[in-house]
């Protein structure tokens, strides 16, 4: 009986915990605002899939979800994806089922969680789960100003440094449509580097909630953020739903197909195919 008692206990606790102290996603306060739904359509979900020269498939699908103000509210996640052993080098199959969970709290505060499972079908002493999470903080234009382990500064709405804690300092480089083509860092422990151009933008305009610039990775400063770094499985969607400043214009190059002025799929420059479904 005492042992059940515990039990108990253990699992009150923790549902209370789950609740995230009444937390409601629908009515928090923020300065951070998304781009107006009657101009840009929300997206319901991104598949991409990729072939490489083993004839493998790799497949990413996003799912997200919104509070009632059009906020992210949290992205599911769904991969299959191989990679290398670095000691045997052998490829192995790799799934992940992952969630990514935003809170706007107090103080003009962003709180991330992102949790996973990660499986691996051959080898199942190799499955875990993955837990993160971050803080950051808005400024008063709904931009952030600190996030994890960098402070932005901005030129405007532009966002154009951020500042690292471990003395590396990255430039984002725009083109004349302000789309991110790249960056340049200056860093205490290696080199200077100059990634200038990069990136490049077809000449379809993005009239999406999302910036696929973000989304695709294009940002290196979310790159440089323990746990995100591999492009296509993020822990973080900072500048896909323009939390850092204003977005790139344009869509990045690619075989772009529209529908009414908005994208519904696309074959990227490097192989990548997108399908795009929207919230109706």
């Amino acid at each position: 009986m005492k042992n059940y008692v515990s039990l108990m206990l253990v699992l009150i606790v923790a549902a209370a915990c789950s609740t995230d102290d009444g937390y409601n996603a629908d009515t928090a306060k923020t300065p951070y605002e998304p781009l107006p739904a009657e101009d840009y359509r929300m997206v319901k979900s991104v598949k991409i899939n990729y072939t490489d020269d083993k004839a493998r498939e790799h497949k990413w699908e996003y799912l997200f979800d919104y509070d009632a103000q059009n906020r992210i509210k949290s992205i599911d996640g769904k991969i299959t994806r191989y990679v290398i052993n670095p000691n045997n080098k052998k490829t192995y199959r790799k799934n992940i089922t992952s969630e990514i969970k935003y809170y706007f709290t107090a103080d003009d505060g962003l709180k991330t969680v992102y949790s996973a499972s990660v499986e691996y079908p051959q080898y199942t002493d190799w499955n875990t789960s993955v837990p993160y999470k971050y803080f950051g903080t808005f400024n008063s234009k709904g931009y952030l100003m600190r996030f994890g382990p960098f402070d932005c500064v901005y030129s405007g709405n532009k966002l154009t440094e951020a500042h690292f804690d471990n003395g590396r300092i990255y430039t984002l480089v725009r083109d004349r449509d302000e789309n991110v083509t790249g960056y340049r860092c200056n860093m205490s422990d290696t080199a200077y580097v100059d990634k200038s151009n990069i990136y490049t933008y077809s000449r379809e305009k993005n009239r999406t909630n999302i910036d696929f610039s973000g989304l695709l990775g294009y940002w290196v400063i979310e790159r440089d953020i323990a746990g995100n770094e591999t492009w296509l499985d993020p822990i973080l969607q900072l500048a896909a739903f323009d939390m850092l400043g204003s977005r790139s214009r344009m869509l990045p190059a690619g075989e772009w197909r529209m529908e009414n002025g908005y994208p519904v799929s696309c074959k990227t420059t490097d192989g990548y195919n997108l399908v795009i479904e929207y919230v109706e």
